[in-house]
C-alpha cells in the first residue's frame, strides 16, 4: 500500500514538474520585471510574464511623446519642418540628452529622431513645451491620448519617463505593446528614425550611438525604444520583420519587450533571447492559397475527368513550430454539370485539437463542360477492349492511327 502511495506521489510531482517547465518556455522569469512577445499585425500574444501590471517605463514614456507630436502634426497645428528655440528651461533637463545649449534652433523633426534614437530628455521636454506650451500641458495630451486608444493602465507625470521624487510615468507591459502596434500602423515612418545609427551634430563636438542594442546584434531588427530608471529597470522594445517566402509562409513582425533587467548587458542578453526565441518557434504559416489547388476531384462524366480544385480566399495563421492542424476537404454530393468558373464545389475545414480554425469554401478556377456523346461512347469503347483483351492504351492509339 506504501508503494502504491509513494507512485502516486511521485506521479504527481512528475506531472506538476512537466507543467511548470511547460509555462516557462522562454526561461527569462526570474530575470526580469516583465516581457511579452507578440505579433504586430493581429495583437496576439505568443509569450507572456507579468504583463498586466502597470510598471514604471522610463524612456519608453517617449513613444507616447513621439505619438502626441505626431498627432499634432497629422491635425496640422505644427510641421515637422517648424523651427524650436531651445531656452534656458530645455537646459536644465537631465540625464540622457542632445547636450542642447541655450539659443540653438532645431526643427521639430530633429528634435523627434533626438527623442527616439538617443532617448534625449532635453529634446523631448523642448517638444513637449513647443506643442502644448508647458510640459504639464502636454502630459494632459498624453493622458488623452492613451484613453482614446484604450490604454487603461497609462498613468503619465511627464514627458520624458524622468523620475519626479518617488512618483514615475508607468504602464502595464500589455498597455506597452498596445501603443507600440498602434505607432507603427499609424506612423510606420517611425521605423526610419529608429533605425538611424546614431546623432551627430556638426555645429560642435557631439556623436551618440542608437540606445537599441538589438540594431547590430539580429538582421531585420529595427525598432524601437530603450529606457532606464533605477526604478523600472533596464527596458527595451524591439519589433523586427520577418521575411515569407510566400509559398509556405508569410511576412511577420514581432514586438518583443523586456522590462526591468540589471544591467545594460542583461537587458541585451535577455531581449536577443526573446527575439530569438521568436524567430526559432513561431512563423505565418499559409494554410489556404487562393491561388494553389488543395485537391484533385475525379468527375467521370466531364470533358476533362479530373478537376482542380481551390480555395476561394486566402487564410494564413501564426503557429508555433509543432503545432499540428488538420485539413479536412468536404467535397458537396450531387455536383451537376456543367459547373461554371469561380462555382462553389465544397469546403476545408481547418482544425487543430477538435477546435475550428477556419471554414473556407472550395471553388473551381475554370469552367467544366459535360463530355459529349460520342467522346463518352468511344472512352467507353476503349476501356472495354482494354478490359477484355488486356491491350494497353499506346497500342489502341496505334490501331486507330493506322486506320
Amino acid at each position: 500500500m506504501r508503494r502504491l502511495l509513494n507512485g502516486i506521489i511521485l506521479s504527481l510531482l512528475f506531472i506538476l514538474i512537466l507543467n511548470s517547465t511547460a509555462v516557462a518556455t522562454v526561461g527569462i522569469e526570474d530575470e526580469v520585471t516583465a516581457y511579452l512577445l507578440g505579433d504586430y499585425e493581429t495583437g496576439e500574444i505568443l509569450e507572456e510574464y507579468n504583463i498586466y501590471k502597470p510598471i514604471e517605463i522610463a524612456s519608453i514614456s517617449k513613444l507616447m511623446s513621439y505619438l502626441v507630436v505626431m498627432k499634432q502634426v497629422e491635425r496640422g497645428f505644427i510641421s515637422l519642418d517648424d523651427k524650436v528655440y531651445i531656452d534656458e528651461d530645455v537646459i536644465q533637463i537631465k540625464g540622457s540628452s542632445l547636450k542642447l545649449e541655450e539659443g540653438e534652433i532645431f526643427t521639430v523633426k530633429e528634435l523627434l529622431e533626438a527623442a527616439l534614437v538617443v532617448s534625449a530628455n532635453d529634446a523631448t521636454y523642448a517638444l513637449a513645451k513647443y506643442v502644448a506650451g508647458t510640459e504639464k500641458d502636454f502630459v494632459k495630451l498624453m493622458r488623452e491620448e492613451a484613453k482614446a486608444i484604450g490604454l487603461e493602465s497609462a498613468f503619465y507625470i511627464n514627458s520624458t519617463g524622468l523620475p519626479e521624487g518617488e512618483l514615475q510615468n508607468k504602464m502595464s507591459t500589455e498597455d506597452i505593446f498596445k501603443l507600440s502596434r498602434y505607432i507603427i500602423n499609424e506612423y510606420p515612418e517611425v521605423l526610419f528614425l529608429t533605425t538611424i545609427p546614431y546623432i551627430e551634430l556638426d555645429n560642435r563636438e557631439y556623436k551618440e550611438e542608437n540606445t537599441n542594442p538589438l540594431l547590430k546584434e539580429i538582421k531585420g531588427i529595427d525598432g524601437l525604444k530603450t529606457g532606464f530608471t533605477n526604478k523600472a529597470g533596464y527596458c527595451l522594445v524591439s519589433t523586427i520583420n520577418i521575411d515569407g517566402d510566400y509559398i509556405e509562409t508569410e511576412n511577420l513582425r514581432l514586438i518583443s519587450i523586456v522590462m526591468g533587467t540589471k544591467s545594460e548587458e542583461k537587458r541585451k542578453e535577455l531581449s536577443k533571447k526573446l527575439v530569438q526565441y521568436g524567430l526559432n518557434n513561431y512563423s505565418k504559416r499559409i494554410l489556404a492559397n487562393e491561388n494553389i489547388p488543395v485537391d484533385i476531384v475525379y468527375m467521370p462524366k466531364s470533358k476533362d475527368k479530373e478537376i482542380e480544385i481551390y480555395p476561394s480566399k486566402n487564410f494564413s495563421i501564426i503557429l508555433k513550430d509543432g503545432d499540428y492542424i488538420d485539413k479536412d476537404i468536404l467535397i458537396d454530393e450531387g455536383l451537376k454539370l456543367p459547373l461554371k468558373s469561380m462555382d462553389k464545389v465544397g469546403k476545408i475545414v481547418l482544425s487543430t485539437e477538435g477546435n475550428i480554425l477556419e471554414e473556407i469554401d472550395l471553388i473551381i478556377h475554370k469552367d467544366v463542360k459535360k463530355e459529349n456523346l460520342i467522346m463518352r461512347i468511344l472512352r467507353n469503347i476503349k476501356e472495354f477492349i482494354v478490359n477484355v483483351f488486356k491491350i494497353d492504351k499506346l497500342t489502341i492509339f496505334r490501331i486507330l492511327i493506322k486506320k
